[in-house]
């Protein structure tokens, strides 16, 4: 028919179920990886507002009376039990394997109840309006929350965190109090001018400019991580075709079908190749002697031995097809020794049955005949995304194949038809021994049996 079919690769449902299923699996291990880190993040956070927390409190003594000083201890002890409690509740749920996606919006509207809470009572103590909240240094949690976040790769997460850490901040200001005017808080009189400066930086146009800034931080790092899965997603998606193309493909060739590439694959190409066919001998009668496992065993073997062989002359085994095997030398590009190679891997390939006839001492021992012809043929990927094949078609293929099982009629283990001898340069080891019709044209083949010194190795 001159068309042979190779390792067929399949895109069939099936797959790409699988390869989305690999992908979604890969991002619940990462958001239950990001959310232990987290939960070590709230734990170091709660332990960093103690300290700080104490100082704050031993700084503004002047500022409060015994009562809101009370008060301000308490605020800052419930902040760090509550990110404590938070930050171990959550390792908890992923060291137990009960986290579950939707929990991380219930535990980032806890980050943000937390810190809201905090701050409300921390300024309330000391005895500060809302514009002071700049002030309190759990505040800065919210940047750090919002950049370890990013590690979740769940940008809608993200836009809920920011979005409650914002409504928290501003029920904070909201019930505190917060003047309009760019005068901003009082200040102690003996500041002066410099009091009246301050006062400006805690005033509504500069929260206004702070609320943008950690809207745009949040923001910002959710599309981070939308560009960041999508191109995760692509990597693995890519990782898993390839490794796909590579189990089905030659080695050889998966790495060069890239998806930019494939159309052109597709297309197919024409050029000149060597192909080299090699078939057992008497095959069946092997097999009815073999159980199911030591019939594996040895036909695994022999395809062993054929990639050895084929792998030392720069070949590329496209099938093998039961007890054989097709060779091509050319591919992806010709080269002019690919007729001297194909000879040469023919040799190795006879070397390596003999030593494992004397190795296993097979009764009968193993014979196999090899057929050697060059020329023009056809190579590409054909079929639709349900079903990709490698293929080779054309009659430098039909004729390999014929003078392959002319070695039967022969009862010889090597023939090559006249053009790999002559581009391979060895008529003198070589002796014709027909002239007949063999591929689709009906054009006269000659046929050569190999009568050099049997090379070494």
């Amino acid at each position: 028919m001159g068309i042979f079919l190779f390792n067929a690769h399949r895109y069939d449902t099936s797959r790409s179920a699988l390869g989305r299923t690999s992908v979604e699996k890969l991002f619940r291990e990462s958001e239950s990886e990001a959310e232990y880190t987290t939960g070590w993040v709230r734990i170091t956070l709660g332990l960093a507002l103690f300290v700080s927390g104490l100082l704050v409190t031993s700084g503004t003594t002047e500022l409060t009376e015994l009562n809101n000083s009370n008060q301000l201890r308490a605020s800052a002890l419930f902040t760090v039990f509550a990110f404590l409690a938070l930050g171990i509740t959550s390792l908890l749920l992923v060291i137990s394997g009960r986290f579950r996606p939707w929990m991380a919006f219930v535990l980032v509207t806890c980050d943000a109840a937390i810190l809201g809470v905090s701050l409300y009572f921390a300024l309330h103590g000391i005895g500060l309006g809302g514009n002071w909240v700049a002030a309190i240094p759990t505040i800065w949690a919210v940047p750090l929350l919002l950049a370890v976040g990013a590690l979740r790769y769940r940008p809608l997460v993200q836009i809920w965190a920011t979005t409650a850490t914002m409504i928290a901040l501003v029920a904070v200001v909201s019930v505190l109090g917060f003047p309009l005017s760019q005068s901003g808080p009082e200040t102690p009189a003996t500041l002066g001018t410099l009091g009246e400066s301050v006062g400006r930086l805690f005033s509504l146009p500069a929260y206004l400019m702070r609320a943008v800034m950690l809207t745009l931080i949040g923001l910002t790092t959710a599309l981070a991580m939308a560009r960041s899965r999508r191109l995760l997603a692509r990597e693995v998606s890519e990782t898993a075709r390839r490794a796909n193309l590579a189990r089905f493909l030659p080695a050889e060739i998966a790495p060069l079908v890239g998806e930019d590439d494939l159309a052109t694959w597709r297309q197919g190409r024409r050029q000149q190749g060597t192909i080299l066919f090699i078939d057992i001998r008497g095959f069946t009668a092997y097999a009815e002697k073999l159980d199911p496992a030591r019939l594996s065993i040895f036909i695994s073997s022999f395809r062993r031995r054929v990639m050895r062989a084929t792998e030392a002359f720069g070949g590329v085994v496209d099938k093998f097809i039961g007890d054989g095997a097709l060779v091509v030398f050319g591919i992806p590009e010709p080269q002019s020794d690919d007729c001297t190679r194909a000879i040469a891997c023919a040799h190795r390939l006879l070397s390596l049955i003999d030593r494992w006839n004397t190795k296993r001492g097979f009764d009968p021992p193993v014979r196999v005949g090899i057929g050697i012809h060059s020329g023009e043929l056809y190579y590409g990927l054909v079929g639709d995304d349900h079903r990709l094949e490698f293929t080779v078609l054309g009659d430098t293929v039909n004729v390999a194949a014929k003078i392959e099982q002319a070695t039967k009629r022969f009862d010889t283990a090597l023939l090559a038809s006249e053009t790999v001898v002559l581009r391979a340069r060895q008529q003198p080891s070589w002796q014709a021994v027909c002239r007949e019709p063999l591929g689709g044209r009906g054009e006269h083949v000659a046929v050569f049996v190999y009568t050099g010194t049997k090379p070494a190795g």
